[in-house]
């Protein structure tokens, strides 16, 4: 299945879809700032809930980050680095990394913040909140570049629960992209921006998507407690990602056609990205 482009709301970039800011962006923005965290530009969270509550899903927004909407930052000489990643979805669901050395440093991809990871040791993680079980509706939307050459054996950009294979994850797994199920292929998109996206049904059907195109479905109990960006959980070593991370979407809602839709055009609108 195609997810066509071009249904649903068009938004011009940021535009906060008018009439001033929403009261729930006001008041995440609100706890970021309280909190030390440093938002580059408070109408990425403004109009991302004021779009998502257009098409009827910021209701079922469990988890939204942006390096744009919130990160704690530590400045080293040229570069700054974030050690934390604030949710704005109302979950309140900070991802963070206390350790200096492995913190991702701010970065733009395609003209657009971005956080590096590095490869080597670059995680942010979050093990308590933002829960999905197996037999439930489950979407998440990312955008990220990766690096397939130079990741090693093994990257992985967003979650995946380790040593069991549950859990939703976006990524690269030997030579696979992995977007909720492997499929062999990933030439194609090597140092390329995408949008990456899954589902996951009341039946545990699994489906992935490359830019609105599906590339994989298969059966299987997903499940996962918690976020991590640039690396598996629950592995003691290796395993990290060499990528780029620009947004994390998660619902607990499978989108409609036009929802999907709409999504897609408003990312790609976003993030300057041509498909």
């Amino acid at each position: 299945m195609r997810l066509g482009f071009g249904l649903g709301l068009q938004y011009s970039k940021l535009s906060g879809g008018g009439g001033g800011i929403d009261p729930q962006a006001q008041a995440q923005i609100t706890r970021i700032t309280n909190a030390g965290g440093t938002i580059e530009d408070t109408s990425v969270i403004n109009a991302d809930i004021k779009f998502l509550k257009s098409i009827g899903l910021f209701a079922n927004l469990k988890y939204a980050v942006d390096p744009r909407a919130g990160i704690t930052q530590r400045v080293d000489g040229s570069d700054t680095f974030a050690s934390k990643i604030f949710d704005y979805s109302g979950s309140d669901a900070d991802t963070d990394n206390l350790q200096g050395s492995e913190q991702p440093k701010k970065g733009i991809l395609n003209g657009v913040t971005s956080l590096d990871f590095d490869g080597v040791n670059d995680k942010l993680t979050n093990e308590d909140t933002v829960t999905f079980l197996a037999g439930e509706e489950m979407f998440s939307i990312a955008v990220y570049a990766q690096d397939f050459d130079n990741s090693g054996r093994f990257g992985m950009v967003v979650d995946k629960l380790s040593p069991d294979n549950g859990g939703q994850e976006f990524g690269r797994n030997s030579s696979n992209i992995v977007i909720f199920a492997n499929f062999g292929q990933y030439t194609t998109y090597q140092n390329v921006q995408i949008i990456a996206s899954g589902t996951t049904n009341t039946s545990n059907l699994l489906k992935g998507f490359i830019n609105g195109i599906e590339q994989v479905s298969s059966s299987s109990s997903s499940e996962y407690i918690g976020k991590s960006i640039g690396k598996i959980r629950k592995q003691v070593s290796g395993f990290h990602a060499k990528a780029q991370f620009q947004k994390n979407w998660d619902f607990n809602a499978l989108p409609t056609e036009s929802q999907a839709s709409a999504i897609y055009a408003y990312l790609q609108n976003q993030f300057n990205i041509t498909f």
